[in-house]
């Protein structure tokens, strides 16, 4: 562009000396003298240079001011893609982490063992320890007492209330006997909470089924009087289990049980299976080896393929092989046939199948 122009101020000025020089010459030798020849040359190289820039030279450097912000913009758009591409790989990285612990994890769970454990030293339960009856009564109070009780509809609730505190005051088996009755079955809610209360102050091991029974109450005012209840108890909950299981009352036992599952009992025992503790131990164990015998084997088949400490289902497996009950063995199948052949779980229940005695157990 500076070129051109000193070209075409170049010929201007040659165009003025030029005027200057020949002004009062002769006109003729002007037209074909050698400064106008060299001034139309002049004149034609300026033009030419003139149409040169504009054609090539100009747009030429518009492209190379505009290349950076083109190719910056560019840059960006890769970098945009970049990253998108990037996004799923690291997506699938942490995916493949987490399978990747999720494996060591199922590995280690797989190394599992509870030959360690207390539980791997109970093979039955132990015969309870035998406690004394309470003593019989005949006494008028107690007998009228019960007599008001036992009418809901006609005895004023406030009268029957009362009836309910002399009962309390007889420690005796017949009261007992009412009071399970009451927590049992009575329709106000209030007085079958009080019967629960009245029971644990009795605190004698003829009062721990009805207190668990109550546990599985309707209501939630008996259920925390019966969850309260069994805190209260002083005397061996682990022998108070083994003793509804082997108990000859097959109604009981299986209400006992059925209570147990329905309260929650159940289920939060089977976590005490593989403490350190040899009394905690068993009274779980008790309590999972009474739900065997009566029938109520679904908690612990789903526990047994879902608990997350594999500890625990391998303690729920060999309390199942030393309950020994013929009718478990449908489920131990169906269990073997869902389990890959070389579970370490499969090869337990398949021991606890062996096991079991080709006598069949009446269920409860």
């Amino acid at each position: 562009m500076k070129s051109g122009w000193s070209i075409v101020r170049a010929a201007f000025f040659l165009s003025l000396l030029h005027s200057n020089i020949f002004a009062a010459g002769d006109p003729a030798a002007e037209v074909f003298s050698f400064s106008t020849i060299l001034l139309i040359a002049l004149l034609i190289a300026a033009g030419g240079g003139a149409f040169y820039y504009i054609r090539y030279i100009r747009p030429s450097n518009s492209i190379t001011q505009e290349k950076p912000a083109n190719l910056a913009a560019n840059e960006k758009r890769e970098q945009t893609r970049e990253r998108r591409a990037e996004t799923p790989s690291r997506r699938k990285n942490s995916e493949t982490l987490a399978v990747s612990t999720a494996n060591t994890s199922k590995v280690y769970d797989e190394d599992a063992e509870i030959s360690d454990l207390p539980i791997s030293r109970f093979t039955g339960l132990e015969p309870p320890t035998p406690f004394e009856e309470l003593e019989e009564s005949t006494d008028p109070d107690l007998l009228d007492a019960i007599e008001q009780l036992a009418d809901e509809v006609e005895t004023d609730p406030e009268v029957r209330l009362l009836a309910l505190k002399i009962l309390a005051r007889f420690r005796t088996r017949i009261s007992v006997e009412t009071l399970a009755e009451i927590a049992r079955f009575d329709l106000s809610s209030t007085l079958r909470s009080k019967a629960v209360g009245i029971l644990a102050d009795f605190d004698h091991p003829s009062v721990f089924a009805p207190i668990v029974m109550a546990c599985a109450d309707p209501t939630k005012e008996v259920r925390s009087a019966a969850a309260r209840a069994l805190v209260r108890l002083s005397f061996d909950r682990g022998e108070a289990w083994a003793r509804v299981a082997l108990s000859e009352d097959a109604y009981l036992t299986r209400q006992v049980a059925r209570a147990a599952v329905e309260a929650g009992l159940a289920e939060k025992s089977f976590d005490r299976l593989t403490m350190r503790d040899p009394r905690a131990v068993y009274e779980a164990f008790a309590l999972t080896y009474l739900l065997i015998k009566a029938g109520e084997t679904q908690p612990i088949f789903d526990a047994i393929r879902n608990h997350r400490d594999m500890k625990i289902r391998l303690a729920l497996i060999h309390t199942i092989k030393v309950a020994n009950v013929a009718e478990v063995i449908p489920q131990l199948c169906e269990f073997i046939a869902a389990e890959p052949m070389a579970s370490r779980l499969a090869d337990r229940a398949r021991d606890a199948l062996l096991n079991i005695n080709n006598v069949p157990v009446n269920r409860i």
